[in-house]
């Protein structure tokens, strides 16, 4: 697990514990972020925080709408990232 700044527009800066994920748990998310069947909507950002991050529904509720979806689109760009070798 590692913390991750997140930023948006019109919010400031904050940090949120992201999960390591394994390469299954990555494809799943990708699998939901690419399904065109998927509505991308509240629920959808929900999920994809949910995956990704250390967060419970009752931290996430404390986050404004902005800050969720920052959050959401933080852990797509940060579980595709290339990887580097050890």
């Amino acid at each position: 697990m590692s913390k991750v700044k997140v930023e948006g527009e019109g919010i400031k800066a904050f940090e949120v514990e992201f999960k390591e994920l394994n390469l299954t748990q990555r494809a799943e998310i990708n699998d939901i972020i690419f399904d065109t069947d998927v509505k991308k909507n509240f629920s959808f950002w929900l999920d994809i925080i949910k995956r990704g991050t250390t967060l419970t529904d009752d931290d996430i509720h404390n986050y404004s709408n902005d800050e969720i979806y920052s959050i959401g689109a933080k852990v797509i760009l940060e579980m595709n990232k290339k990887k580097l070798k050890k």
